[in-house]
């Protein structure tokens, strides 16, 4: 710093420091994740139109949809368990004849071409090979069908060293975590790109601001996971322990732009 700690002391933080503090504490008006659905409107999904969730884990996203839009859900997703969980969610939402889930994965879609009208697709790529799940995807789409993607790619700031363990410890593809990859892999595969929708710190910005402070539960999580590495890696492994520790990072990381959400909405002509 050119000034040194007189200017960092003296003027920074200085009896004119009030400004700076006002302007840091001020909001920037965040979106929620209220933001996704509103996206996922501009596909103009309606009542009896099929709407593909992959990797639908509880059904959340797909009861929600259904709800929302009236239309008819099919969630896959690859873990038996998740199907488990998403199917007693249904039943206990009476939504059985509207909402259905099955074992599947986006590189193998049990679907006939030009049979989906829309997919919604949240949280998964990062877990797959881009090229070989959007071709998929692209296939089982109506012509004029829209694909809504969420994803989390990795920032400029994301060190090589923190990609690599978090990558590792939450099972993600390298490749599939670069913004550039995903537009060229989706238009080589000939879909267009409609809206491009950078989220980056936004809904964790708004969770903390309407006083979610999981967050926070996160941060010390991760501080008692570091300071207790060895005896938790004796105790439940060094695989489950990175896993563990990725997931809380995960959210911290987002916060700091070292990870960066996007939403895509991809249409095939």
């Amino acid at each position: 710093m050119s000034g040194g700690i007189e200017q960092l002391y003296g003027e920074f933080w200085g009896p004119d420091h009030r400004r700076a503090r006002e302007l840091i504490q001020t909001t920037l008006h965040p979106r929620d994740d209220e933001s996704l659905y509103e996206l996922f409107a501009q596909t103009g999904t309606s009542a009896g139109d099929w709407v593909l969730d992959i990797g639908c884990r509880d059904a959340k996203y797909a009861i929600e949809l259904a709800r929302r839009f009236g239309c008819r859900v099919i969630g896959i997703d690859a873990v038996p368990y998740n199907i488990a969980i998403a199917s007693e969610l249904i039943t206990n939402w009476s939504l059985e004849e509207q909402v259905s889930v099955a074992e599947g994965r986006i590189e193998d879609l049990p679907y006939e071409d030009g049979t989906i009208d829309h997919i919604w697709c949240r949280d998964m790529l990062n877990h797959v090979d881009l090229a070989t799940g959007l071709r998929e995807s692209y296939r089982v789409l109506k012509s004029g069908g829209q694909m809504l993607v969420y994803q989390t790619f990795a920032g400029d700031h994301l060190e090589p060293d923190e990609a690599s363990r978090i990558f590792a410890g939450l099972s993600i593809v390298p490749e599939s975590m670069s913004t550039d990859a995903m537009e060229s892999v989706a238009t080589n595969e000939g879909f267009e790109i409609e809206v491009r929708d950078v989220i980056a710190s936004e809904w964790r910005e708004s969770w903390i601001e309407t006083g979610d402070m999981t967050i926070a539960t996160d941060l010390l999580q991760i501080a008692r996971m570091r300071r207790a590495e060895h005896e938790m890696v004796e105790h439940i492994g060094r695989a489950q322990y990175e896993a563990e520790l990725a997931v809380r990072l995960w959210a911290v990381y987002q916060l700091l732009g070292k990870l960066v959400p996007v939403a895509y909405l991809l249409r095939k002509p």
